[in-house]
């Protein structure tokens, strides 16, 4: 019942943005787009995944989060766990000091890999910054291209990143995005997404991430170099063995 109702609310705003309307606004669009992708659903749901050989898990459940994720390091078992209280390492099940610099690394590196796998999810925050840069096309597509920034106060550590997303405008997913940041170093990158599954009604997907040999490239620009074959393939994001349950309220 809820694909069907979803389906035709999008079709109901589609057939109005469709009929002489004023232009969507970047944060209906994105509404559209969380919809789209079912990250609404996550806000109550647990996902279990691997990426680069290290099983995390996000579960949220009425406005309590924990996201973990846990490896094996020589002969010890880690847990790294994020949530409403913060962040904490256990080595086999023992509390670990940690300062809090190592600490906020840990964390931000746990919460940059959950972020990647759901999004869009949370991108209708209050931190949020929404700019509709205009409509684009790729590959014979048409996109919103959505510039995303963050506010300092909530933005989290990295919030002086930005992103650019390109929406469909016809069923309102994710087909590309590019995004600037500033870690160790500076750089810029520029994602396809491929293997798009539906688990659940939330759509989880894997990215072809680029990036530019130009020295300082405008992030709504690097569609253009991707479609003339001048972007560099860096990797594959994977979000391997994905597993999807919905939390009923």
């Amino acid at each position: 019942m809820k694909k069907i109702l979803f389906s035709i609310t999008l079709v109901t705003c589609s057939i109005l943005i469709s009929c002489g309307d004023p232009e969507p606004t970047a944060a209906e669009i994105m509404d559209l787009s969380i919809q789209a992708h079912g990250a609404d659903l996550a806000a109550n749901a647990r996902m279990d995944f691997i990426f680069r050989g290290i099983n995390y898990s996000v579960d949220r459940y009425d406005g309590q989060f924990a996201y973990e994720r846990r490896f094996r390091q020589g002969d010890m078992d880690v847990l790294d766990r994020l949530d409403n209280n913060g962040f904490t390492r256990h080595f086999n099940d023992s509390l670990v000091v940690l300062n809090d610099t190592i600490a906020q690394r840990y964390q931000s590196s746990v919460n940059s890999v959950i972020y990647f796998a759901q999004l869009p999810y949370g991108l209708d925050g209050d931190a949020v910054n929404l700019k509709l840069i205009g409509t684009d096309s790729i590959m014979d597509s048409n996109y919103y291209e959505i510039q995303v920034t963050f506010k300092e106060e909530g933005g989290g550590e990295d919030h002086e990143d930005v992103f650019v997303y390109w929406i469909d405008t016809q069923d309102y997913l994710i087909d590309y995005m590019a995004y600037s940041y500033c870690e160790d170093d500076c750089g810029f990158r520029f994602r396809e997404s491929v293997n798009r599954r539906n688990l659940n009604g939330i759509t989880v997907q894997d990215y072809n991430n680029y990036k530019s040999n130009r020295q300082d490239p405008k992030l709504e620009d690097l569609d253009d170099a991707f479609e003339a074959g001048k972007l560099q393939l860096l990797s594959e994001i994977k979000t391997e063995f994905p597993d999807v349950k919905l939390h009923n309220k």
